[in-house]
């Protein structure tokens, strides 16, 4: 009995030592990033039987388990991959908002500035001063054009840069993720009995968290211990302990922008559908530049396009100051930029005539330089409608290019505070499973010590008891 009394002694000794090891260990690892409380899940051994009835013999480890919310951990991935996405979103939409949007980078100011040199020239077609004001308007407005083509077109190289970065960033932490997987798998074989390998679980499921933050990707677990990772509409990234490496591509219909791809076996180059990457921070880059940037590239090189291009023609049809039939007054972009695709024509746009006198704002060779006619007409292409885009006049035309940039770059503002909102709840809420509690570990040194100090004292009566014992025997 006395031998028996000292072997469940020694139990309730490793027990509590157990429990004091792995509090210890959670109040050692309150500052690393994903790491999660652990606990030590107790079970009593087998009773023996003495006699007619059963004893207990002490109390055993079971595992030592990590504690969180399956359900709690995919809220914060959600959240953390939305507020990631519209974050970049926000960013670049507001670089492009700002420019588009700026008295100084915009076109409404050339635009106004442009029309009323114009009208000038009209109340006075005799004046070269006036004339000249128009044709220096008329290069000031084309410099607009170039400088916010060169603009966006260096926020189209930026983006691309941006998206090839991104991809290496995806491809290191897939890697490392990759190689956890087999750390995990080595660990846990080794144990014999299924043990986690609570650690390096949480390093992986946190380098998982931060590839999410750049592409939102569903982890799977599956039943025989593989980790697989998946993006898009269920493309893998990473099988077991294979990671999928992915790489930047031309665009097949906009070869000028960069899209992401998957380097699937056997040489295969997979392009991701851009609409499918919904969250984490290349989501927010290729949403931004679907949605905000390249409709404005657009929308300037068709409003660059259609200026020039209607410009031109009615000042074709009148006649200068010395009678002679009217030329381009823009660089004639049917022939630098031409349709349907209009491709850089704002870029393109310059103007073409530097001698004042060559402004044709006469409607009749005979009427020149006093017939105003034709130089009310070209002015009052301010105003006509049906100008770009079937009904807008081109300063319409371009306040909504600004009105679209600014509602998207104000929506995802408010969507970055939500998502922010939502992160920190979410987080919260994780933590409330998985953080660990300085007085509730507190706590537990003190119950694991005591419980620790009796199996002490327990041990100490047995020893005794078992030196009575064998004195008497002797």
């Amino acid at each position: 009995m006395a031998t028996g009394l000292l072997g469940i002694a020694l139990s309730g000794l490793a027990a509590a030592q157990a429990g004091i090891s792995t509090t210890q260990h959670n109040i050692s690892n309150i500052n690393t990033a994903g790491f999660r409380r652990q606990e030590v899940d107790f079970a009593a051994r087998n009773a023996n039987l003495f006699g007619s009835s059963y004893y207990g013999s002490g109390v055993g480890v079971s595992t030592i388990r990590n504690l969180y919310s399956q359900f709690q951990d995919s809220q914060v991935l959600l959240n953390q991959a939305q507020l990631s996405r519209n974050q970049a979103f926000a960013g670049q939409a507001s670089q492009i908002d700002e420019l588009a949007g700026d008295a100084d980078s915009g076109l409404t100011s050339a635009l106004d500035a442009f029309f009323s040199a114009g009208q000038t020239v009209a109340s006075d077609p005799t004046s070269n001063a006036a004339r000249q004001v128009m044709l220096s308007s008329g290069r000031n407005l084309a410099a607009r054009f170039n400088n916010l083509a060169t603009a966006f077109g260096d926020m189209r190289i930026d983006s691309n840069r941006e998206v090839a970065a991104t991809v290496g960033r995806i491809n290191t932490l897939t890697s490392q993720i990759a190689d956890l997987s087999g750390n995990i798998a080595r660990a846990e074989g080794t144990t014999g009995a299924g043990q986690p390998a609570n650690d390096l679980r949480d390093q992986r499921d946190n380098l998982v968290s931060e590839l999410n933050k750049l592409i939102n990707v569903s982890p799977v677990q599956q039943t025989d211990g593989a980790f697989n990772l998946y993006v898009g509409s269920g493309q893998p990234l990473l099988v077991g302990t294979s990671a999928i490496r992915m790489s930047s591509i031309p665009d097949a219909t906009n070869p000028e922008f960069s899209v992401p791809a998957l380097n699937l076996p056997g040489g295969i180059t997979l392009p991701l559908d851009s609409a499918l990457i919904n969250g984490g921070s290349l989501g927010g880059l290729l949403a931004a530049r679907d949605t905000v940037l390249r409709p404005a590239m657009e929308d300037l090189d068709t409003l660059a396009f259609e200026l020039a291009t209607r410009f031109n023609a009615q000042h074709q049809l009148g006649f200068d100051k010395t009678g002679t039939t009217g030329d381009f007054f823009f660089a004639d972009l049917a022939i630098l930029a031409a349709p349907p695709a209009n491709a850089a024509a704002a870029f393109a746009m310059h103007a073409n005539m530097t001698n004042p006198n060559l402004i044709a704002a006469s409607a009749t060779p005979t009427g020149s330089p006093g017939d105003n006619t034709n130089a009310l007409l070209l002015a009052e292409l301010q105003i006509q409608p049906n100008t770009v885009n079937g009904s807008d006049t081109f300063s319409s035309a371009y306040a909504q290019l600004v009105a679209r940039t600014a509602t998207l770059a104000s929506e995802a503002d408010i969507n970055v505070a939500a998502y922010e909102t939502l992160t920190r709840l979410s987080v919260q809420a994780q933590q409330s499973v998985s953080g660990v509690n300085l007085d509730e570990e507190a706590a537990n040194l003190i119950r694991f010590q005591q419980a620790y100090q009796a199996s002490a004292k327990a041990m100490q009566i047995a020893s005794t008891l078992f030196d009575e014992l064998l004195g008497v025997l002797r």
